[in-house]
């Protein structure tokens, strides 16, 4: 167990269990407990629990829980978390293109600004999920047959491979019974592409993406980055029409909240000096 519950504090609301990413915290007896060994410690429950019962965590990713202090940006980088929870609310095609004009604010490798911007909204991000759920599977499909054999060398290896077989068909079950197991019905995704040709496209791209989520959080949009989407990018790129020669290297899904964070989840930094 990583997140420290206070049994006193807790008053059973169930936020915390809302917004947990990995399931891992459940209600029992009215009183949040942390039930599978499966803590990120990533301190959402921390930062959107009301009375404080989450203080503090345990372990190698270890956190504590403050009021947002100090500067305004010092506050918005505070509260700024990686939203999973959205409202139904469509974001504004006005403000998303704003969010990419501040993307592009960000600093590129050369100063060549070659990157391009993709955005799906309300049914296309249901769409763009589908294709990434079918590019998950195809990467793993052509080695299913043979975790077996690779078990014999590599038994981690294949462990890891079957481990991401039945993810990436449990997302496809998922997904064809309505649910959103990998956008997580998030109301907008932009993803960001770069020249194959640019050996730091993908630098220039999350650069970019971090500008972007960082005001968008200034106008109370919550982001989240989305690796799944960069895992099967050629499923993306086929259909954004993405121009050959560029590959998709940072994606983002975008939404208003539907919860609040209001805490900052402080966490142990390891600095080394040389002086």
């Amino acid at each position: 167990m990583s997140v420290i519950i206070s049994d006193a504090l807790c008053t059973g609301c169930g936020l915390c269990e809302k917004v947990c990413p990995s399931h891992s915290i459940s209600l029992q007896n009215k009183k949040a407990v942390v039930v599978k060994d499966r803590c990120l410690s990533c301190g959402h429950c921390g930062a959107v629990c009301p009375s404080g019962a989450v203080a503090s965590s345990i372990g190698s990713k270890a956190f504590t829980i403050h009021e947002p202090a100090g500067s305004e940006v010092s506050r918005l980088i505070q509260g700024k978390r990686s939203v999973r929870e959205f409202s139904s609310d469509a974001v504004p095609r006005e403000i998303l293109e704003d969010l990419v004009r501040y993307g592009e604010m960000a600093p590129s490798s050369r100063n060549t600004r070659g990157r391009k911007y993709f955005i799906a909204v309300g049914d296309r991000v249901t769409e763009l999920e589908g294709e990434v759920i079918r590019g998950l599977n195809r990467t793993v499909r052509p080695v299913k047959p043979f975790i077996l054999l690779l078990s014999l060398f590599c038994r981690k290896k294949a462990a890891g491979i079957k481990s991401l077989a039945s993810l990436f068909s449990a997302m496809q079950n998922a997904y064809d019974a309505g649910g959103h197991p990998v956008l997580c019905a998030a109301p907008a995704v932009i993803c960001i592409a770069s020249p194959k040709s640019n050996m730091q496209g993908k630098d220039d791209c999350v650069c970019s993406e971090q500008y972007l989520m960082l005001y968008a959080e200034s106008l109370g949009i919550a982001s989240c980055i989305n690796g799944f989407t960069q895992i099967a990018h050629k499923n993306a790129e086929k259909y954004f029409g993405v121009p050959k020669g560029y590959r998709i290297e940072a994606a983002v899904m975008l939404g208003y909240p539907k919860y609040q964070y209001k805490k900052w989840v402080k966490y142990e930094t390891d600095i080394s000096w040389k002086e």
